[in-house]
């Protein structure tokens, strides 16, 4: 293959005879020309002579260019196979990956039909089904690139052809706060041509982002300019498929649909602490953190969900299981229009106190304060933190019923389960009065249970109950999260009368197709969580 002289990367001569040897292309703002990887060995060298390093402020356009066209086209999944087929990203990337993000436009059978059934109800997304969607949403990343030269890229001859179903980028140790150390993992269906126009896309960068670019089992890497070879070295130690960790914690979070994370809090804390990575100033990362998460976004023909689970927290970052019971809030009236819930406050906040008492002490050392939390309990004559947790109580529920909003005080009320709810009663009270309100809040004791509201109605409402438990959209939204800890339900076609006014054309039509919002998370063991957030489309 012939190096041009302008600098510009090849395109395949099939004239020409394969090359033995390592690609080279000189990359914007590159004083020396790097080595592209052989596509028959996997495995590249970069040029001799290493440039300056650059900042990589700017998002590497490469990878960017390919993720917006990778996500987008997750979101619309116009899909022509129906199983998913080659290896994972994580299969490419470093083992010593602490942050991971994958996007597959690929994955399996069930989530492609669910994807299309759910998608297929939101008038904008329904329209990419016509026509080649991965095109369209080409054209939409063209549209939204700010290098005008990126429009000299046609889709069917440049993009089509190598472009993969996957994508994934890691973050690994060893960056810093102007760069951070990212591999993107591109699938590619042929190698020569993805180096080829993904080393043009990259001169359509400012000269700012010196890439390397290394092929891999069917993946191109990108890597900031000199990290090319030390990818490669440490992929050669282990990949994070190969992570004991990792495949542990992907396999328990289940279907993976078709975009997942997976974070190792341990090395990110370490990462961060070291500098301000990511916007996190290195003061604000705890230091003693422990745990992993992992997440995924996937579908059902009633709604989207991004559902995970936490793993092998301990210390301060920790707590204990508790009996969570939702049965407070499927009880409430059926035209509630939002309502959160949460199971085991006062044992929570038992566990948490000897924590929170000296973050409460380290934040008000400023004031002077000799006791802060003393002499709160002396002006409000309350006793921290027994009183807060008779408050709290074995079950915490807020609602908002559908209501006309406007001059008059909003419904608003609350229903505690507790050990004493009479002094319950009178610790409300006296958070009342403190604050100049005295009065305002209708309050009501019925055997171990407290209510509180705006309006004496929302009171005597609340205590009859309802069943917004057996009601379709609240059912859709939190499926069987009967024993969740916490709980946030919305009905969006109640709540929708608030906004819709305000949203025009097509984008009204999308927000009249979706019906509720449910969010759920449940303490399933020491250190250990899932949780759920859910869309449900009408």
């Amino acid at each position: 293959m012939n190096q041009p002289t302008d600098g510009t990367m090849p395109d395949n001569d099939p004239s020409q005879p394969a090359q033995s040897g390592p690609m080279s292309y000189t990359f914007p703002g590159a004083t020396e020309p790097v080595e592209l990887t052989d596509p028959s060995s996997g495995v590249g060298d970069a040029g001799s002579a290493a440039p300056p390093r650059r900042k990589t402020n700017r998002a590497l356009l490469v990878g960017g260019v390919a993720t917006v066209l990778a996500l987008g086209v997750g979101g619309a999944v116009a899909i022509q196979q129906l199983s998913g087929s080659g290896p994972r990203p994580s299969e490419v990337l470093p083992g010593d990956t602490f942050g991971y993000v994958q996007v597959d436009i690929d994955p399996s059978a069930g989530q492609k039909l669910a994807a299309v059934r759910f998608l297929g109800k939101i008038p904008e997304i329904k329209d990419l089904e016509s026509g080649d969607a991965r095109k369209k949403l080409w054209d939409l990343a063209v549209a939204e690139s700010e290098e005008d030269c990126v429009k000299d890229f046609d889709f069917a001859r440049d993009i089509d052809p190598w472009l993969g179903d996957r994508v994934g980028v890691g973050l690994r140790p060893g960056g810093t706060a102007d760069e951070p150390n990212v591999v993107a993992a591109l699938q590619v269906k042929d190698q020569d041509q993805a180096l080829s126009t993904l080393g043009r896309l990259a001169d359509c960068g400012d000269g700012s982002d010196a890439l390397d670019l290394r092929a891999k089992d069917g993946y191109v890497l990108l890597t900031a300019h000199g990290q090319g070879d030390a990818t490669l070295a440490a992929i050669d130690k282990g990949t994070l498929s190969q992570n004991g960790t990792f495949t542990g914690d992907m396999t328990a979070l289940g279907e993976q649909g078709v975009a997942a994370t997976w974070w190792d809090m341990g090395p990110a804390a370490k990462e961060l602490s070291s500098a301000e990575v990511l916007g996190v100033p290195a003061s604000e990362v705890p230091q003693d953190l422990q745990g992993r998460v992992a997440a995924a976004l996937r579908f059902d023909p009633g709604y989207a969900e991004i559902a995970g689970i936490a793993r092998g927290f301990s210390g301060a970052q920790s707590v204990q299981p508790v009996d969570g019971d939702l049965s407070e809030l499927t009880d409430l009236p059926d035209d509630t229009l939002a309502a959160a819930h949460f199971s085991g406050g006062a044992q929570l906040l038992d566990q948490a106190w000897p924590q929170l008492k000296k973050q409460i002490d380290s934040l008000t050392s400023s004031s002077g304060m000799d006791d802060p939390l003393g002499e709160i309990e002396d002006q409000l004559g309350l006793a921290l933190p027994d009183d807060l947790k008779v408050l709290l109580g074995s079950s915490f529920t807020l609602s908002l019923p559908d209501q006309e909003f406007g001059s008059d005080v909003p419904a608003l009320g609350v229903k505690v389960v507790t050990s004493d709810a009479k002094r319950a009663e009178e610790v409300v009270t006296t958070i009342e009065d403190a604050g100049g309100a005295a009065g305002i809040l209708t309050k009501s004791v019925d055997g171990g249970k407290l209510y509180v509201a705006t309006t004496p109605d929302y009171v005597t409402r609340l205590k009859s109950g309802g069943n917004l438990g057996g009601t379709d959209g609240f059912k859709a939204a939190l499926g069987d999260a009967t024993d969740a800890d916490y709980a946030v339900y919305v009905d969006l076609d109640r709540l929708e009368k608030l906004y819709l006014g305000d949203v025009d054309g097509d984008a009204r039509a999308a927000v009249e197709a979706m019906r509720s919002v449910g969010i759920s998370s449940t303490v399933t063991g020491q250190g250990e969580a899932k949780f759920a957030l859910r869309l449900v489309a009408n």
